[in-house]
């Protein structure tokens, strides 16, 4: 039986980023253009209802239906978009990493494509994503009648501890249909067919090599998390000390700028959006690949494969 390499596997997206830092970038670029932009090229007609429900409420004038109307249906029309673009990014950005791993030869276009094997993915995304939502279901289904049987505590932290105590065999299901099934992603990208229950069987005898891949990713994330967190931290606190020192960031001068019209203030901003939107995709990228390659990684050993040098 082949062992799984837990160091090897768990730290995969790192060696697909610095064997291929230049598509890293492209892929950035492309979650940007095909994630984000839509989304923003569609938030104008938000912005204006928002602008004008605004102006209403500071003219002491009550919103009509008229107004609200369009915000909704300009809310609403962003969730179709959202879906959409969501389901191709993640398809064909997965691919791109799978094939990194798997196929690092085909090297034209950056890995990125939008064949047979990402639009096996896609319905894969979609049947996984019927699932998770029927388990969120059922994890809802144990944790409403456990929060009904803890009302009659006052003590909100004995509320708590009984949740998550009823949640625990929940979490622990989740984690092992997560281990056995974690490999139907690459497989069914490799094989260029659907796979979900071939996975069991791959994943057999490796499972609490997988389970320790995935927390090792877990503390990844962690750590990546603090690190980016405190990040955050220190420009926010730099911007705004910068602006008080210059006498910029007075209450008034807030609550002015913000009692604008909305597409005013956004078209202010819109700098820093374009500023964090590609920092926002180029950090998104690189958490894709480092949890991303791991898998694609565990199946090329469990399935024999040499490692490949290029």
């Amino acid at each position: 039986m082949i062992k799984l390499d837990i160091v090897k596997t768990a730290f995969a997206g790192f060696g697909v980023i610095g064997r291929n830092p230049l598509a890293v970038l492209v892929w950035a670029v492309f979650l940007g253009l095909v994630g984000l932009l839509p989304a923003f090229g569609l938030m104008g007609g938000l912005l204006v209802s928002v602008g004008q429900i605004v102006e209403a409420a500071q003219r002491g004038v009550e919103p009509t239906p008229e107004m609200i109307m369009p915000m909704i249906g300009s809310a609403l029309g962003l969730i179709p978009v959202l879906i959409l673009t969501g389901l191709i990014v993640r398809m064909v950005l997965t691919g791109a990493i799978f094939r990194a791993v798997l196929f690092p030869q085909e090297k034209s276009w950056f890995h990125l494509r939008l064949g047979a094997r990402e639009l096996w993915l896609g319905l894969l995304f979609i049947v996984v994503g019927i699932i998770v939502f029927a388990l969120m279901m059922i994890m809802m289904a144990i944790l409403v009648p456990v929060t009904v049987i803890a009302g009659p505590h006052d003590d909100p932290m004995m509320k708590l501890a009984m949740m998550r105590l009823a949640m625990l065999p929940v979490y622990a299901v989740l984690a092992f249909l997560f281990v056995r099934f974690c490999l139907a992603f690459p497989m069914t990208f490799a094989e260029s067919k659907f796979r979900l229950i071939e996975s069991w069987k791959m994943t057999s005898g490796n499972s609490w090599r997988i389970l320790l891949v995935g927390l090792i990713l877990v503390a990844l994330m962690i750590i990546a998390e603090m690190i980016i967190g405190l990040i955050i931290v220190i420009c926010v606190v730099a911007v705004i000390g910068a602006g008080a020192m210059s006498g910029g960031w007075t209450e008034e001068r807030l609550t002015a700028f913000f009692n604008q019209d909305p597409t005013v203030w956004m078209h202010a901003l819109a700098p820093w959006i374009v500023v964090g939107a590609i920092v926002g995709s180029i950090l998104a990228t690189l958490v894709a690949v480092i949890f991303t390659a791991p898998w694609a990684e565990a199946y090329r050993q469990l399935r024999g494969t040499p490692e490949a040098t290029v």
